[in-house]
C-alpha cells in the first residue's frame, strides 16, 4: 500500500505526461482545461477562502480561485483543486466539492492535494537540478511561478525524504 504523498507524486507525474507540453512554468488552468474543468476567479465572502473546486455531475467541474490573491497563489489553489479532482476520482468518489480557506481542518484530503500540487507544479527532477545549480530560492520560485513559501515547503519535503 502506498503512502499518501506517493500516491499523491505518481497522481503529479501522470497528469505531467499526458496532459502538460513540457514548459516552465506548469499551466495548471491548461492542465484544468484538458480535464475537462473550468476555472474562474471569483469574489468569496469569507476572505479567507482561496478557491473551491464544485462539481455539479462529472462532465460540470469548476474550479474558482480567489480574484484577490496573487497570481503564484492562484496558480497553487488551482493544482491543489486539480488534485482534489484527481483524488476524488481515483476513489470512484463524486464528492469532491470543497471549499479551501485557511481555516479549514487539515486533513488526508487537503494532504493530498498540497502533495499533488507541490509535485504537479514543481517536479522534482528539475526542482532538484535547480538547486543543485545553487539557485536560490527566490529564483526556483520565480521559475516556476509559485509563491516562496510553496517553494520553500517544497524544499523541505525534499530534504525530508533524503533526495536533496
Amino acid at each position: 500500500m502506498l503512502l499518501v504523498k506517493d500516491e499523491a507524486q505518481i497522481a503529479a507525474k501522470q497528469i505531467l505526461e499526458t496532459k502538460w507540453n513540457g514548459t516552465f512554468p506548469v499551466d495548471p488552468v491548461k492542465i484544468a482545461g484538458s480535464l475537462g474543468i473550468d476555472v474562474k476567479t471569483a469574489t468569496f465572502r469569507d476572505a479567507g477562502t482561496s478557491g473551491a473546486i464544485i462539481a455539479n455531475s462529472p462532465q460540470d467541474v469548476t474550479i474558482y480561485v480567489a480574484a484577490s490573491e496573487s497570481l503564484p497563489r492562484q496558480t497553487f489553489t488551482c493544482a491543489h483543486e486539480i488534485g482534489h479532482f484527481i483524488e476524488r476520482g481515483t476513489a470512484k468518489d463524486p464528492e469532491y466539492s470543497f471549499v479551501e480557506n485557511r481555516t479549514t481542518s487539515y486533513d488526508l484530503h487537503e494532504f493530498f492535494a498540497d502533495e499533488f500540487a507541490g509535485n504537479l507544479l514543481m517536479p522534482e527532477k528539475q526542482f532538484v537540478a535547480l538547486w543543485k545549480s545553487e539557485a536560490s530560492l527566490s529564483t526556483i520560485a520565480n521559475f516556476f511561478a509559485v509563491s516562496y513559501g510553496a517553494t520553500e515547503h517544497r524544499l523541505k519535503r525534499l530534504r525530508r525524504e533524503r533526495k536533496l
